[in-house]
């Protein structure tokens, strides 16, 4: 094994590190990956998109979700049940209380079907190459590995971004991570299309 911190270590680290994030430098850190995820060809081809509410200093979403309302695409959020984690159509704030972790949570019922779409996915940190170390639960992963037609893009603020991490061969990683300052992986392409 090479001489990596542990995913534990880097979890306490980089939450520590967004809480300590200025609150001006969070909320503009923020409207930069929002105008490029609502400017990403995948965000604006999908009609449904998977989104998450912030919580605990992460990417913040709701500019996310109002574009996503305002050009008539459906907006569906996760809701923990027991070990599994479902997505149930938002179709306004009004939708959202807090539930598991006082995280919000949908409170309809209309359940998403998760066969196309965009999945905008959180994170507490990840590599150039798109290896992601969640909160330890699996939720994405397992919903992920069970609806595999779905477009995952993560975001996440250049703090949490590590040349490298440790990893597991099962997990699932999505296939950009949109900053403040860039889409990795890097590559000529994608510095044309954001």
């Amino acid at each position: 094994m090479r001489n990596l911190e542990t995913k534990k270590e880097i979890r306490h680290k980089i939450i520590r590190l967004r809480k300590e994030m200025d609150p001006l430098v969070w909320q503009q850190a923020t409207n930069d990956i929002t105008e490029r995820v609502i400017n990403h060809p995948r965000f604006l081809e999908e009609t449904d998109i998977y989104c998450y509410a912030n919580y605990n200093g992460e990417v913040g979403t709701s500019s996310i979700m109002e574009e996503a309302w305002k050009l008539g695409k459906s907006v569906w959020f996760p809701r923990i049940e027991g070990s599994k984690m479902n997505f149930y159509l938002v179709e306004s704030k009004d939708d959202l209380q807090p539930g598991a972790y006082g995280i919000l949570e949908p409170t309809g019922n209309h359940i998403a079907d998760g066969e196309d779409g965009l999945l905008i996915m959180p994170g507490v940190a990840f590599d150039e190459e798109c290896h992601r170390i969640g909160y330890g639960g699996g939720f994405y992963d397992k919903y992920l590995e069970k609806h595999p037609n779905l477009h995952a893009i993560a975001i996440a603020f250049e703090l949490q971004m590590y040349r490298e991490l440790p990893f597991e061969e099962h997990d699932i990683k999505p296939e950009k991570v949109v900053t403040e300052k860039q889409s990795y992986p890097l590559d000529t392409e994608e510095k044309s299309l954001i």
